[in-house]
């Protein structure tokens, strides 16, 4: 088991931006993932657990709608998995005509983007509110359309590669802008 503190705290705080991003107190949450507030608690405070991964947190994990690989990957430094019933289903319609599938194939992009920001120098609590602010965005799509629902913990894969080929973030400028018509 990983006993990096740095690792454990910041899937505490991962955890802790996804419930918040679904505006959802500890308790609600608990509920939400059949676990105690206090495991809740305990989960975003990010200390290294004395002896053995706590199993509450797979069942948190699934609530943000991740994978039970996601503790690992995060531990290791990588990003939630997500879990194959968090994926929205293909085609669904978004509010400028554009589908799920579209946003869902820039999502990597614009993660991949704030990892190359980290990589170059950037901190990593800019990372985390870059993060926040992509999910802001999604959330603004999940709201303008019923039938739209995605998270940051349903995809927001570890991309490996050299960084975001130009043409991406010009890709990523259009998107945005799309969403503000």
């Amino acid at each position: 088991m990983n006993r990096d503190p740095e690792a454990w705290m910041r899937l505490g705080r991962l955890f802790r931006n996804a419930r918040e991003l679904e505006g959802l107190t500890r308790k609600d949450f608990g509920v939400k993932a059949g676990v105690s507030e206090k495991a809740v608690y305990n989960a975003e405070k990010g200390e290294v657990p004395s002896r053995h991964q706590p199993p509450t947190l797979v069942k948190i994990a699934a609530a943000h709608g991740w994978s039970p690989e996601s503790i690992q990957s995060i531990l290791d430094g990588g990003d939630p998995v997500p879990s194959q019933a968090a994926v929205a289903p293909e085609g669904t319609k978004g509010r400028s005509g554009g589908t799920s599938a579209q946003l869902l194939e820039l999502m990597p992009r614009v993660y991949e983007f704030g990892r190359l920001c980290s990589a170059l120098g950037a901190s990593p609590k800019a990372r985390d509110e870059f993060d926040a602010a992509v999910q802001h965005l999604i959330d603004s799509v999940s709201h303008r359309s019923a039938q739209t629902s995605y998270s940051l913990a349903a995809y927001r894969p570890h991309a490996l590669g050299e960084g975001v080929p130009a043409d991406d973030a010009e890709a990523i400028l259009r998107a945005m802008e799309e969403d503000g018509r």
